[in-house]
């Protein structure tokens, strides 16, 4: 854990170099990250590989949340990274920064046994929900896990959106939206959380599109 802790932690000036050179990046109400002590789930939309990345800089130079646990696949819809995979480099980058893998097909209860493991010893989990790289605006439709996960640990969730704005000339707008914990009761239905979850990422989102619709708009409104 100590080892994670370090590695997360000095990943933060790459992170922030990476996400401001070919991004336009903004994060806001980081005021919500105060409202969750540890173990928490986050959950967000998953546009890039990079993504996981980008909760160094939302969690601020200085944070007491770190390391962060990643649920992740080693299988993927492109094949230059089941290639990555293939040759170890994946489960390298993994090691390093506390990334563990859940198996398709092996069962929703048996994946998530080293994440309740992990949140009884007061780690944080990220999770996406959407259980794959989705590169289009859209949020694709939420698997059970996080909802699972959450009812079963106690855990409060805190959702995280990722709106990629528009493109500029060299740089790519790219809003962050961290919402207010939910707390998910013991007996509460797995697909009604599920939707709760999905409708709060998307509310989320939505509020960085119409952020971008307002600067387009005052943006055109000037020339």
């Amino acid at each position: 854990m100590k080892l994670l802790k370090v590695s997360q932690f000095l990943t933060w000036p790459i992170s922030y170099a990476y996400f401001n050179i070919f991004f336009r990046l903004k994060i806001n109400d980081r005021e919500n990250l105060k409202k969750v002590n540890r173990p928490f789930i986050i959950i967000a939309n998953h546009f890039s590989f990079a993504d996981s990345f980008i909760f160094r800089l939302i969690l601020g130079f200085s944070t007491p949340h770190l390391p962060l646990r990643f649920m992740a696949v080693n299988r993927f819809d492109w094949k230059w990274l089941n290639f990555l995979s293939e040759i170890g480099v994946i489960s390298f980058i993994y090691s390093l920064f506390g990334v563990f893998i859940v198996v398709l097909g092996q069962g929703l209860q048996k994946n998530l046994e080293e994440a309740k493991r992990l949140i009884s010893e007061g780690e944080n989990i990220v999770i996406y929900p959407e259980g794959k790289i989705v590169s289009e605006h859209e949020v694709a439709p939420f698997k059970l896990g996080a909802a699972v996960l959450a009812s079963q640990t106690g855990a409060p969730v805190l959702p995280i959106s990722m709106h990629l704005g528009q493109k500029g000339l060299l740089r790519r707008g790219l809003t962050i939206h961290i919402g207010e914990p939910i707390h998910v009761s013991y007996d509460a239905l797995p697909e009604a959380t599920t939707t709760l979850f999905y409708d709060t990422i998307v509310g989320l989102c939505d509020k960085g599109q119409e952020r971008d619709k307002k600067k387009h708009r005052y943006s055109g409104a000037l020339n």
